[in-house]
């Protein structure tokens, strides 16, 4: 019963339990049925007809007690089972001379009533009814013996059945109260395991956005000549600092409310404005409206990564232009960003260099995304994200993110494509 909120524990065991035995009890019937069929086969001058319609209202009732499963359906179950038993006796005691076959038909038919297992609320009242219908049944029998004056009939099978009720009971309510002690540490445990998951996200996404800002304006005034800072690196720094102080940034995205197309669009065009007013020609090609179809966490990620990149294109690749392409296959979105300066080899990046790392690779892979990098020295670096769209029938960061980086790869035709096409070629290697 693990998985099961502990106060429902009982009562669920209990009722698959009385469950399991409603299907056995019309087993009983049938089979009850059919042996005297078969035996009716073997013996042409028996009559079985009645004894046959003995067991429908008996069988009418358990379906009646399975609609239900009141305390009301069990006693009913039980009257008209134990007058079904006596008429079912009663002819059997007549056609059948054969005693064991008499004492395993009468078995089958004490049987159901055994398994009626009342409401099965609780797994000691299942014990109860269960003794209460086999001397329902017992006695049914007995009377219609005593009728017919024949010698009494011992239902073994019917014992059988009791007692292997009472211990199926017993074990499923033992391994149940076990289950109570074990399942709060489970939920406990599950519960530290999703904290300290979304934890390490949130710190992962928090050094991202540190490097993001706070490292590259660092390396921007160092590297800017002596007098007052420039405008926009002041503004910039200024928004960023509103950013960083806020926490807008790590509350979770509003899912009821209703998305804005434009603000995806918005925030690309702004993205790459302030890049351009740093100096760097960037060419957009493709479909950025594409954007507006990812989920707010994920368009958030993917603007953050091309930021990133394009900001390390303008500190790293010995270049002024860069060329950012946007696709839309249908099942995810496709940026690529590509320059034609002096390249790198990623193998060789330190492990201090947090960029491409930490804030594209894994970034981009919180988001259920998946990233490829296409460079060498000396011959540019290519840089495709692709991010799935939000699905239903799709966990994100499962096959949907790849087959649309894959799918992806079939449909450039832009500038960009041909140029990371011809670069994947010429580089000989993709890391």
């Amino acid at each position: 019963m693990l998985g099961i909120p502990t106060h429902l524990a009982p009562r669920v065991n209990a009722w698959s339990t009385v469950r399991a035995f409603h299907a056995a009890a019309i087993g009983s019937v049938v089979a009850a049925a059919v042996t005297l069929l078969l035996y009716r086969t073997a013996e042409p001058d028996v009559r079985v007809a009645g004894a046959v319609l003995a067991l429908l209202p008996m069988l009418a009732m358990i379906g009646v007690h399975v609609q239900f499963g009141t305390w009301r359906s069990a006693v009913a179950f039980l009257l008209t089972g134990g007058v079904c038993t006596w008429w079912f006796t009663t002819i059997v005691q007549r056609e059948v001379p054969a005693g064991w076959v008499t004492s395993y038909l009468l078995s089958l038919a004490v049987i159901p009533l055994v398994l009626v297992g009342g409401a099965g609320a609780v797994a000691s009242r299942v014990v109860v009814w269960s003794i209460g219908g086999f001397l329902v049944g017992r006695l049914a029998t007995g009377i219609a013996v005593l009728q017919a004056g024949g010698p009494p009939r011992p239902l073994v099978l019917a014992w059988i059945t009791l007692a292997f009720v009472v211990a199926l009971v017993l074990f499923t309510s033992r391994n149940t109260a076990r289950s109570e002690r074990v399942q709060p540490e489970l939920l406990r445990s599950a519960r530290e395991e999703h904290v300290s998951a979304y934890r390490a996200g949130i710190e992962a996404e928090a050094a991202a956005i540190l490097h993001d800002t706070v490292l590259n304006h660092l390396g921007a005034i160092a590297l800017a000549p002596e007098g007052p800072m420039d405008p926009q690196l002041a503004r910039t720094i200024e928004a960023d600092v509103a950013m960083l102080t806020g926490k807008q940034w790590l509350a979770p995205a509003d899912r009821s409310a209703e998305p804005d197309p434009a603000a995806a669009g918005a925030e690309f065009t702004a993205m790459v404005d302030e890049h351009r007013a740093e100096g760097l020609a960037v060419a957009v090609t493709g479909d950025p409206a594409a954007l507006a179809r990812l989920d707010p966490p994920a368009a958030t990620a993917l603007l953050r990564a091309v930021g990133q990149c394009l900001a390390n294109v303008r500190k790293h690749a010995g270049t002024d232009a860069a060329e950012v392409s946007v696709f839309d296959d249908g099942a995810s979105c496709t940026v690529m960003v590509v320059d034609d300066g002096r390249g790198f080899d990623e193998q060789e990046t330190g492990a201090d260099r947090m960029g491409l790392r930490g804030s594209v690779r894994e970034r981009i892979g919180r988001v259920g995304g998946d990233v490829q990098v296409w460079s060498s020295p000396g011959s540019g670096t290519s840089v495709m994200m692709s991010v799935p769209y939000e699905r239903r029938d799709t966990a994100p960061g499962t096959d949907g993110a790849r087959t649309g980086g894959e799918r992806s790869g079939g449909v450039r035709t832009s500038g960009a494509a041909s140029f990371a096409v011809t670069g994947e070629s010429d580089r000989g290697s993709t890391r």
